[in-house]
């Protein structure tokens, strides 16, 4: 392309040069022949005489080839050879094909003469013509010689050099092994140096780019399977170990041990002691069992306070405990930090392989059993007080089975609706009269029969069921008491406990107003029973959230009073209507001190901060004459009445005889009619 661009360039240069000469040249030819026609005939007429007129043929010939002479007014004198046609006087055409025209002037000895000559100029025309060619081929020919020599630069100065950059960099980037290549050397190629250097600037600049890339790979793979806060392997890197070592457990038929290890009451020391420090605890124990374990074993740290440990061939679980032991004391030593001397607890759960796990199934399904089975073992220690290890065995596997079971049927039991709300009604001590109940969720198992809630209801907080249940039994409860004050009860009212879940789910209010809006029943109908542990474990956030109920209009009652710690400090500011004594108080009030002076306290609590007080447990008549005689203002217990079904609780409505329906106390000779109901 470069040279037929050069040959092309020289070839139209040429043509600008060579039209205009061979045009000027043909015109001067032209020129010279008109004169020397001109000549010829002024030399042929200058003796002769215009009115006798002789031409010879000499003068008209295969140049002259028509003559046409006429005098001064003229007067046609003369007309030879081939004059076209013309007159004198007429227009004279310009040129007929290869004949031109001319004009002349003649002087004879006796006059003037106007001449008109037809000069034929083939000659000249075929002179030019060849002259053009020839110059047309010199054209040619120098602009083929300046593409031959445009091609040779080109490949001598151009392509031959950038063909060896290009071997060049193709051997670098070969020889390279997919890194960056190689910087090139071009020392025969000077005019290219520059492109080179540029190159080889860019070459170190990718070799900078790859090794940083390379460095920010190793980083993205490090943190991908590694805690950022430990750098111990994270719980990704550690499946990945589990599968990896179950399969080889199997294959080679060794034995290896899975230790959780939970760090006791972190949140505690998190909130105690702020998150930078709880950190640094973390940071400490994982450097600590790191240190402690073998280069074959694996730490990992799997969330927050828990680490996960797989000690590989443990040989029996007298060597699993002694780990055990031993993590338990590197991580009990205690250290200094920012002025404070930290000590941690931990608890420990312990799985064997192959001893703890069903070798009948799938290798992912052997790993997931064995951290499960640990898992279990931990949450077992954790029960017993924390601060231990404990060994997986078989019955905690019965228990864990019957635990799914149970979830299993705690599931299909809120869809099939086999739960009931039972209610146990409570009375002012003083009057008689039945003030309202307590609703109790009772669990109708279609196999099973009734189901204890200390069962089932820890877990449905632990899987968060207790939310949809007791959303349920609020509605119900409210139902049933706007039915029953219908019926003409107006004054009877209804608690219903609150689970610490429900009361920190956020939710609360909305489900307690949509209660009362779908069953009418008004606010100071309800009361919501709130345990007192549930109360201390976030004091500001339930104060908030305790205001935001009362504002409401409903009552709130904290049940199971004093046995949960709870600080009075708190207990002013808390916008509570009740206080519900724990029946571990009531039961020995007639023979025990000091039981007595925990009910006088409450009382006196209650009396002080303008709080009703309810008993709960009254089972006997001397119980309740105590409680009376202390002024305590409700009793609730088997001695009033068990938990009754619907139909049960207002059939006991119509029977009490003393209900909200009557007027006026009763006598207390008339007590012992109560006497029916007592019972299991």
């Amino acid at each position: 392309m470069l040279s037929g661009t050069v040959a092309l360039a020289m070839f139209l240069l040429q043509t600008l040069v060579y039209v205009p000469s061979v045009f000027s040249r043909h015109q001067d030819s032209l020129e010279h022949r008109f004169d020397l026609e001109r000549n010829l005939l002024s030399s042929t007429f200058r003796s002769s005489d215009h009115l006798a007129l002789d031409v010879s043929d000499a003068v008209i010939g295969d140049t002259l080839v028509g003559l046409v002479l006429t005098s001064a007014q003229g007067k046609l004198l003369l007309r030879k050879g081939d004059t076209f046609g013309y007159e004198p006087g007429a227009l004279l055409p310009t040129t007929i094909g290869a004949i031109t025209p001319i004009t002349v002037e003649l002087t004879t000895r006796t006059g003037v003469m106007n001449g008109t000559g037809f000069v034929n100029t083939s000659n000249e025309l075929y002179a030019s013509v060849w002259h053009g060619l020839l110059y047309f081929a010199i054209a040619l020919f120098l602009s083929a010689a300046a593409g031959v020599v445009a091609i040779w630069g080109t490949a001598r100065y151009y392509l031959a050099p950038m063909e060896a950059l290009l071997c060049a960099l193709r051997n670098s980037r070969e020889s390279s092994d997919a890194q960056a290549p190689e910087p090139i050397d071009l020392k025969s190629c000077e005019d290219l140096s520059l492109i080179a250097d540029e190159f080889n600037s860019l070459i170190d600049e990718q070799r900078k780019s790859s090794r940083q890339v390379k460095v920010k790979q190793q980083y993205l793979e490090f943190a991908a399977h590694h805690d950022p806060l430990t750098h111990l392997p994270n719980r990704l890197m550690f499946e990945n170990a589990l599968k990896k070592t179950v399969k080889d457990s199997i294959a080679d038929n060794l034995h290896f041990a899975v230790f959780l290890v939970d760090l006791d009451n972190f949140k505690f020391f998190n909130d105690q002691y702020g998150h930078l420090v709880g950190d640094k605890m973390v940071a400490e124990v994982g450097n600590r069992l790191r240190t402690m374990m073998r280069d074959i074993d694996l730490v990992a740290r799997l969330d927050g306070d828990e680490f996960v440990v797989i000690q590989k061939e443990a040989r029996d679980k007298d060597s699993a405990e002694e780990v055990a032991r031993r993590i338990m004391n590197v991580a009990a030593a205690p250290y200094e930090y920012r002025g404070f001397t930290l000590k941690a607890a931990v608890s420990v759960g312990i799985s064997s392989f192959p001893a703890d796990v069903h070798i009948n199934q799938a290798e992912d399904m052997l790993g997931e059993e064995i951290v499960n089975n640990a898992a279990v073992a931990l949450q077992e220690a954790k029960s017993n007080g924390k601060n231990q290890y404990q060994l997986f065995n078989e019955k905690m596997r019965s228990r864990l089975t019957a635990r799914i079971r149970l979830e299993q049927d705690l599931k299909i039991g809120m869809q099939d609706g086999q739960f009931e709300v039972y209610y146990q009604p409570k009375i002012n001590i003083h009057t008689r009269k039945c003030t309202g109940s307590e609703a109790l969720v009772r669990w109708r198992h279609p196999v099973n029969g009734f189901v204890s809630p200390e069962a089932f209801v820890p877990l449905a907080e632990e899987t968060g069921l207790i939310i949809e249940l007791g959303a349920w039994i609020l509605q119900t409860a409210c139902d049933m008491t706007y039915e029953l004050q219908q019926k003409g009860y107006d004054g009877l009212n209804v608690a219903v406990n609150i689970s610490a879940v429900q009361f920190t789910d956020g939710n609360l209010l909305p489900m307690v107003s949509k209660a009362l809006e779908e069953s009418k029943l008004r606010p100071e109908s309800l009361e919501l029973e709130i345990t007192e542990s549930a109360v201390m474990h976030d004091p500001e956030e339930v104060i908030s959230s305790l205001h935001e109920l009362s504002k409401y209009g409903m009552k709130l009652a904290i049940d199971d009073f004093g046995t949960g710690y709870s600080s009075l400090a708190y207990l002013k500011r808390f916008p509570v209507n009740t206080l519900k004594i724990d029946r571990a108080f009531i039961t020995d009030i007639s023979s025990d001190n000091d039981d007595v002076a925990i009910v006088e306290a409450v009382l006196g609590l209650g009396k002080h901060f303008n709080m009703k007080v309810v008993a709960e447990g009254v089972e006997d008549e001397e119980q309740l004459n105590f409680l009376k005689s202390q002024g305590c203002d409700i009793a609730q217990g088997y001695y009033i009445s068990k938990p009754l079904s619907p139909e049960q609780y207002l059939s006991w409505l119509e029977r009490w005889p003393y209900g909200v329906q009557s007027a006026g106390a009763p006598s207390e000779s008339m007590l012992p009619v109560l006497t029916y109901k007592t019972g299991t």
